[in-house]
């Protein structure tokens, strides 16, 4: 058995890691409505001298614990059946003065062990603390301990399992309906990869592409896949499977007042001609791949999650990226000027400092938010889990009287693939979209 009286080289790294961590894995999981699992708990051993047992971690009690001695000593709770799990919350016994040391595992049989998070670290306090992990059908959820900065001693005064996914309307996403089943597209269109566009009222009545857009057969969500090689729009030179949304659908040109919005700050009479004034998107996401290889190294494992784009030019594009070596991916935006001038904006590091610490995994579930008023923008990042990082952003005056549109999905930003069977793509799954414009 491993001794853990003494801080070794990696419990000082952990702990410094868990302090600029910490708000990363405090709070409410941001992935939408959430619920808790009903979960009876089991252990493979327990401190006898304080009766501390597995039930004790799950009695709703952060007075009582559950306690474990040595590396590998595990709590495993069981849901009763196999459900959509994303987020594990434990709550620590004297944790707000030592960082713990463990395992996330999932398991639908209760023998054959998935691992969702390796080596995760707790911050310092008494509190549940959140975990998310890249959502797995599963009825047993186990937590593998390697004790804590000041003994070898696993104790958690209370565990929860979370999950459920739902759509932009606040009901259950269902696996067995398409994508238009879950989420309101009536005011979308989509673009593939081979660049035809599906129009709003197909969207709407159901249409799916086996390879390109269709619901997660496990959480209901909403995928979008893009390969490398493809055909590409008019002035583009990327592939995508991406939302533009309409706003009149029924007024067939695209870029008539009717069909999108334009800015608060704009003139009366183009206002008055518009679909819509200032605007809002929301979305609840996880990018599930990236691109791994390619012939240009900054494109690399970067895609576009969601856009606001004008006539010529857009006004944001949210990237994340993450290369291969990342155990992170980048979250930034880029923000054109009249004359197709970028600039780069950072959010959870940025195109020059890549895998940051506060960064997002691939497979975890995030929440963004664009929003425009006037010409101030204001752009909002949530890990599951974390805290939000929000960054304001004033638009050129030239924007007035522009007409904008948002898209949402994945436009890949590599057009390269090294693979011998050119398989390189992207793909993303989302589990909420809005767009308003009041």
């Amino acid at each position: 058995m491993k001794r853990r009286f003494a801080l070794s080289k990696r419990m000082i790294f952990c702990l410094i890691a868990a302090m600029l961590l910490a708000p990363l894995f405090e709070g409410q999981s941001m992935a939408a409505n959430e619920s808790k699992y009903p979960a009876s708990a089991s252990a493979s051993s327990y401190d006898t001298r304080c009766a501390c047992d597995a039930s004790k971690a799950v009695d709703g009690s952060l007075s009582t614990r559950w306690s474990g001695e040595g590396d590998g000593t595990w709590l495993r709770l069981d849901l009763g059946s196999a459900q959509p799990v994303s987020l594990v919350k434990i709550a620590f016994y004297n944790g707000d003065s030592r960082t713990f040391t463990f395992d996330i595992q999932t398991s639908s049989d209760g023998s054959n062990w998935l691992q969702a998070r390796n080596a995760v670290t707790s911050a310092q306090n008494n509190q549940l603390q959140s975990f998310s992990i890249p959502v797995a059908e599963a009825r047993y959820v186990r937590i593998v301990g390697y004790g804590n900065t000041s003994n070898d001693w696993n104790s958690y005064t209370e565990v929860e399992i979370w999950g459920g996914t739902t759509d932009g309307g606040g009901g259950t996403l269902d696996p067995a309906k398409p994508p238009s089943g879950n989420f309101d597209l009536t005011k979308w269109k989509i673009t593939l990869p081979d660049a035809s566009e599906i129009p709003a009222g197909t969207l709407a009545g159901g249409y799916e592409h086996p390879d390109w857009f269709y619901t997660d057969p496990v959480t209901g969500g909403m995928v979008f896949t893009s390969p490398n090689i493809g055909e590409t729009t008019t002035n583009s030179t990327y592939t995508r499977s991406e939302l533009r949304e309409m706003l009149n659908p029924s007024t067939n040109s695209a870029s008539s007042w009717a069909n999108n919005w334009v800015t608060s700050t704009s003139s009366p009479s183009i206002k008055s001609q518009a679909g819509g004034v200032d605007g809002t998107m929301k979305a609840t996401l996880r990018v599930d791949r990236v691109s791994v290889s390619g012939t240009e190294a900054d494109k690399i494992g970067r895609v576009v999650v969601g856009q606001i784009h004008g006539p010529s030019t857009e006004p944001i594009r949210l990237y994340y990226h993450k290369r291969p070596s990342d155990s992170r991916g980048a979250v930034y935006f880029g923000t054109d000027d009249l004359n197709n001038n970028n600039t780069w904006v950072n959010m959870l590091g940025g195109p020059n400092q890549l895998n940051p610490l506060n960064g997002i995994a691939l497979g975890q579930t995030w929440s963004y938010e664009i929003k425009v008023t006037g010409l101030l923008m204001t752009v909002k990042v949530i890990p599951e889990g974390g805290s939000a990082t929000t960054v304001t952003h004033t638009l050129p005056s030239g924007y007035n009287d522009k007409y904008l549109y948002f898209k949402a999905g994945v436009y890949n930003q590599n057009k390269s693939d090294t693979t011998p069977d050119q398989s390189e793509h992207v793909k993303a799954t989302f589990f909420s979209l809005t767009h308003m414009h009041p």
